[in-house]
């Protein structure tokens, strides 16, 4: 969703209504932090086996920003690199280490007017670059993603919990947790922001005015030139894409196979 971008921008082919690189998709996702009363071993065992859709689509699909709650591993290098904090501060958080449980949340971008994704361009020596603004309407979604976490996680018996923010401290309560997040800045640096996930940015559709690719990867200015992965979704899709793109591409692929046989 970067590279194939980046690859028809330096090919410099049509592109009469500038839609290559646009609505780029990233699943933002935020975070939070559990220290638990039991351990948890949180780096062993299958990852990110448990997961919740209950606000993903609860509010219709061009309401609030939805998102995915899951629970990721955290392995102990990946998790010096998550928890906010330096030096001794840091070394007392990891030391809990096998007692600590994360919440992530995977927003749902590109259903709503406010929710229009980034924009994949070039640098000078050629390599791709996303641009890729959080709006006010993404740092609601955001916000209410921490809440629910926090929320979650003192309801299954954290002792204190932590927004994964710069200026969070260790809440000890539920009431103490939602009062400080009220009160959180939600701006970029301050919130640690991440993503796995990129969509689009060479989204497919029926109108060429609006999209790169029809419904089968057919570019639609370019003959004999389509594109088989998660750049031509035309939104984030509110799941974990994997098996998305490879049902996408394994349907185009098959498709074109037949036609360049017939």
């Amino acid at each position: 969703a970067i590279g194939s971008p980046g690859l028809l921008l330096r090919s410099d082919i049509p592109d009469p209504h500038d839609r290559i690189g646009k609505r780029t998709f990233l699943h933002p996702v935020n975070a939070t932090i559990a220290e638990m009363p039991d351990t948890v071993d949180p780096y062993y065992g299958a990852p990110q086996s448990i997961y919740s859709d209950e606000f993903n689509f609860s509010q219709g699909v061009d309401g609030p920003a939805g998102f995915k709650l899951e629970v990721p591993p955290l392995h102990p290098a990946m998790s010096a690199g998550v928890v906010p904090g330096h030096g001794e501060q840091q070394i007392r958080d990891l030391s809990k280490l096998p007692r600590l449980n994360s919440v992530i949340a995977l927003l749902r971008d590109g259903f709503h007017p406010d929710s229009t994704g980034g924009t994949v361009s070039l640098r000078d020596d050629g390599s791709p670059i996303l641009d890729y603004p959080v709006s006010d309407y993404l740092w609601k979604g955001l916000k209410d993603a921490f809440y629910k976490m926090a929320e979650i996680q003192f309801a299954a018996g954290a002792q204190k919990v932590r927004i994964i923010h710069l200026d969070s401290p260790w809440y000890t309560s539920w009431a103490d947790a939602k009062a400080g997040i009220d009160n959180l800045a939600m701006e970029p640096h301050r919130v640690r922001l991440f993503t796995a996930h990129q969509m689009g940015g060479c989204g497919m559709g029926r109108n060429p005015e609006e999209s790169v690719v029809n419904g089968f990867g057919e570019h639609h200015h370019v003959a004999n030139l389509s594109v088989h992965d998660a750049s031509i979704f035309p939104t984030s899709i509110g799941a974990n894409p994997q098996l998305s793109v490879y049902a996408l591409a394994a349907r185009n692929s098959t498709r074109l196979a037949q036609k360049l046989r017939s």
